[in-house]
């Protein structure tokens, strides 16, 4: 290679990576309020071999040895993505960075490159095209953002250098079922988040909801929970319970909650098929419950059960179909099918009276600006549910900046203080 090229190319890359540290970062406005724990992604993070940590220079401002070292947290909604980053070297204008990223869907992803700071963010170009943007905080923990190619967020989430402590054990269970498949007999994936302690303890069951339209068969294998709402409840002594129902996560079975004739057309909007993928939903629950009350460390006489937008209207429905079960519901952006369905109003109220036979006090909580349930529609099936006789109180929130009220769940400080209330008058009923 001649020197000429060799010049040009070192240019080419300076002026790469001058534009890629230059180019205004529009982190998200959440980004503040998200806090650094073990990701829920079942593949780790391992970074990439063949690299050097090298001690910053003693000359070297205070403020730029800060980033030097190994970093580990989570991005990706649902914590489902596992980081690790080392900032192997690091000088005033730059620093090498290595990197892997890992999830359920793309498995292990590694790189390493040098990026160049500006504005206190370190920018880096990874080898896929995306633009990966850190910042640190004045705590001295790390915020991620991943960029496709500069102006898409693909992911983002906060990193430390400390050690991740966590309130609660996560342990991945087989529930048996009577079904069998050719043969082999078919087993229910569940997530359990137990805390601290011996036990038996205070238990929430809580549901998973849809996989948007339903016409990404990809994402129906991955397992759901929700890290907000188990470090939550373990943080207070209850354990929580992710059940997957057939054909999501790494349950077996097929997933057939009310599709359309032709499955890659996603969930139906008819009345007929929604209400039977809703009958299928039950005949799962009904496997994994009579199995949590056999558990011992389970204290049935406090349980509860929960979900998030389908898994919220089935906790409902559920409660109803067995009032003695439990001591209270809390359903987070309940609903069957989108208001956008033509017939919605034939599926989502019918499924909600079904769950006016229990007793206690129910807790609905809904976000404004719900892409699946406008406010207007979610009222609508609460009163549906109260003339029933059921009881219970409904609350709507409006959600931060850059989020939907469709993820009311992964905002505890919104709540939280209701979710207390809630907690301590169940001892009243």
């Amino acid at each position: 290679m001649s020197k000429k090229h060799r010049t040009w190319i070192f240019a080419a890359a300076a002026w790469l990576l001058t534009t890629v540290a230059g180019a205004q970062t529009a982190w998200p406005d959440y980004i503040s309020r998200l806090q650094p724990a073990v990701s829920e992604s079942p593949v780790a993070a391992v970074l990439p071999e063949g690299g050097t940590m090298v001690p910053p220079d003693p000359t070297l401002p205070a403020a730029r040895k800060r980033w030097h070292g190994l970093w580990q947290g989570w991005a990706c909604g649902g914590m489902q993505c596992d980081v690790r980053i080392a900032v192997e070297q690091v000088t005033s204008e730059r620093a090498t960075v290595a990197y892997a990223g890992a999830n359920a869907l793309q498995g292990l992803l590694t790189d390493r490159a040098e990026g160049l700071f500006k504005d206190e963010e370190l920018a880096v170009r990874l080898r896929t095209g995306s633009r990966l943007v850190l910042r640190l905080r004045a705590d001295g923990d790390m915020e991620m953002s991943l960029w496709k190619p500069d102006t898409q967020l693909v992911s983002a989430g906060v990193l430390t250098q400390k050690p991740l402590a966590s309130t609660y054990t996560r342990t991945i269970e087989r529930v048996p079922t009577p079904w069998s498949d050719n043969g082999k007999a078919q087993t229910l994936e569940m997530v359990v988040f137990r805390p601290q302690g011996i036990g038996p303890f205070p238990t929430l069951i809580f549901h998973h909801g849809s996989t948007g339209r339903g016409n990404r068969p990809e994402w129906f294998k991955l397992t759901w929970t929700s890290p907000e709402i188990a470090r939550y409840f373990t943080a207070r002594g209850w354990q929580v319970l992710f059940p997957q129902r057939r054909g999501r996560g790494q349950s077996d079975g097929l997933y057939d909650e009310g599709f359309e004739a032709d499955r890659s057309a996603g969930y139906s909007c008819q009345p007929r098929r929604a209400l039977a993928g809703f009958d299928r939903a039950v005949e799962d629950l009904d496997v994994v419950m009579p199995q949590v009350l056999a558990r011992p460390d389970v204290d049935s006489r406090h349980l509860m059960i929960g979900g998030v937008s389908r898994g919220g209207i089935l906790a409902v429905g559920y409660a109803g179909m067995h009032p003695e079960m439990f001591t209270g519901v809390i359903n987070f952006v309940g609903g069957w099918v989108g208001d956008a369905c033509p017939k919605a109003n034939e599926v989502n109220p019918l499924l909600m009276r079904r769950g006016a036979a229990f007793k206690q006090p129910m807790l609905w909580l809904y976000g404004d600006h719900d892409p699946f349930y406008a406010l207007r529609h979610s009222r609508a099936n609460f009163d549906s549910f109260t003339a029933a006789g059921g009881r219970g109180e409904f609350l709507s929130f409006d959600p931060p900046p850059g989020r939907d009220g469709h993820a009311l769940h992964t905002e505890p400080s919104l709540w939280q203080p209701v979710v207390e209330r809630y907690l301590a008058g169940m001892d009243r009923y």
